[in-house]
């Protein structure tokens, strides 16, 4: 059986799966004084080495159509065995240095052996050195006339302006549904695939925007059920690919600091060999997506967590994304992610207040006394001020019952008292929905109770502004805690030892 990705390789600038880039390169090969040097840039998967190769065959192509190279004459066809000596390949990630760059400038001069021009693809060219760079910089300044330069990239941001203002830049972006749903079913027809449009649906959902993952997708779907395939199938698939953790469930384990929860969640996906890679990839997609709805894009998903927090995740996935390569256990980057997330997040909820040698904290979890109070005209002497003064304490009162609850109070500010009604500003509509909900509502009352002697009940109002953290001094001696990380949050059980347990 054949590779899909390979097999159906775009074999002319039409087949492209992008018709912006297909649109752009046949306009350059049409044009009377042909660029030597171009910069294909764009995510990986978008077709950037495919349209190299085309590229190679238009140039030397003996009958070409329209710019289109016919694909029969013996240039082509020596081009396409993908042995032709005139067309070099060069990975600079492992070629980066000053003599491999010393080595192309040699070859470059040198006239080719059987085609009228000598190709050069150099992927991933970011990762050459200076050195390397000035090397190239000289070489694509004043190239010989039988040579042509398609330096291919996922991060052009990397490449030096000297030059990037040599080049002619080719923008490779992540295919649109339409696109996707085109290179997809060029395979299928090819294969007569029995495949129901819902399952397809899905496997575009799950690209990412890659054409190459499409298309890989497709194929391990093929080796698990053959070529009749449902939604089922698919749904099926993905599940044990990217385990049955979805990215909203660990969304609220978040929230929840739930680090045991979660930790033990990786450890089971990877004893069922699910692909962390994928996982990770499609967490990405996912918080992206939150991200954008918390900047206020419409149309997007609405956050759990504050910006910030969105930002600080996304930063980590990325990272772990780095450490995928360098490690042989492929949940050790995500696992060390999340320990990394909580950690930080602990520590900005914690005011290193000091602990007193005979005072323990209370680890042992609360249970809510259900009660009603009802809105009151009363004087219950004591006004905002005094609120914010002991809100350290009604903080205290409320971590024993829930500690997700308190971290929501700790980004809330008391605003008002009328009466025994409360008003407390928030910042994030997620808090605010979730202070609102009956069991938190009580939670919240019990907390104002306990710590400041008053029954009140509160309301939540959304702030037009993001104001600075109240400065919170808890006095009172359940309050204090110990500042060292590794005695703190014991309702949740403690980062680093259950990161030690899992790790080893």
């Amino acid at each position: 059986m054949s590779v899909f990705h390979l097999k159906y390789r775009p074999q002319k600038i039409s087949d492209l799966d992008s018709v912006e880039v297909s649109a752009s390169l046949k306009k350059i090969v049409l044009s009377q004084e042909m660029p030597q040097a171009f910069l294909f840039a764009g995510p990986k998967g978008a077709g950037k080495t495919s349209a190299a190769r085309i590229m190679a065959r238009a140039v030397n192509c003996e009958n070409p159509k329209d710019g289109e190279p016919c694909g029969k004459c013996d240039n082509c066809k020596e081009v396409m065995k993908g042995s032709c000596i005139d067309v070099i390949e060069i990975d600079a990630a492992s070629n980066r240095g000053i003599e491999e760059a010393r080595d192309l400038k040699e070859k470059a001069y040198l006239l080719p052996s059987k085609l009228p021009k000598k190709v050069f693809i150099i992927d991933e060219v970011h990762m050459m050195t200076k050195d390397a760079f000035n090397a190239l910089l000289k070489l694509i300044e004043e190239p010989p006339k039988h040579t042509i330069f398609i330096l291919c990239t996922t991060d052009w941001q990397k490449i030096p302006e000297t030059v990037l203002s040599r080049l002619v830049k080719v923008d490779f972006k992540k295919g649109n549904r339409s696109e996707l749903h085109n290179s997809l079913r060029r395979i299928v027809e090819g294969e007569k695939f029995e495949i129901e449009e819902t399952a397809i649906d899905l496997i575009v959902d799950k690209s990412d925007g890659s054409f190459r993952n499409i298309q890989r997708t497709l194929n391990e779907i093929y080796l698990n059920f053959g070529k009749k395939v449902k939604a089922d199938d698919v749904k099926a698939f993905f599940e044990t690919k990217m385990g049955e953790y979805t990215p909203e469930t660990l969304e609220n384990d978040l929230v929840d600091g739930d680090v045991k929860l979660i930790l033990t969640n990786l450890e089971k996906m990877a004893e069922k060999g699910v692909d962390f890679k994928s996982f990770r990839e499609n967490l990405l997609v996912y918080f992206q997506d939150k991200l954008l709805g918390g900047l206020g894009v419409e149309g997007r998903g609405q956050p759990k967590m504050s910006t910030e927090a969105t930002e600080r995740w996304l930063q980590l996935l990325i990272a772990a994304g780095k450490q995928e390569k360098e490690v042989s256990i492929d949940q050790l980057p995500m696992e060390l992610a999340v320990a990394e997330f909580l950690k930080s997040n602990l520590q900005s909820t914690n005011f290193n207040q000091k602990k007193e040698p005979e005072q323990k904290i209370e680890e042992t979890k609360k249970e809510i006394v259900s009660h009603s109070v009802n809105k009151k005209d009363v004087d219950l002497g004591i006004d905002v001020a005094k609120i914010e003064e002991g809100w350290g304490r009604v903080l205290t009162a409320v971590k024993p019952y829930n500690h997700s609850v308190e971290a929501f109070l700790r980004a809330a500010r008391p605003k008002a008292i009328d009466g025994n009604l409360v008003t407390l500003e928030v910042f994030y509509p997620f808090h605010k929905d979730r202070l609102e909900e009956q069991k938190n509502r009580r939670i919240v009352e019990t907390g104002f109770k306990e710590a400041l002697g008053i029954e009140v009940i509160f309301e939540c109002v959304l702030s037009e502004s993001k104001q600075a953290p109240l400065i919170i001094k808890n006095d009172t001696p359940n309050a204090l805690v110990n500042d060292k990380l590794e005695e703190t949050a014991k309702t949740n059980g403690d980062i680093y030892d259950v990161a030690k347990e899992i790790f080893g």
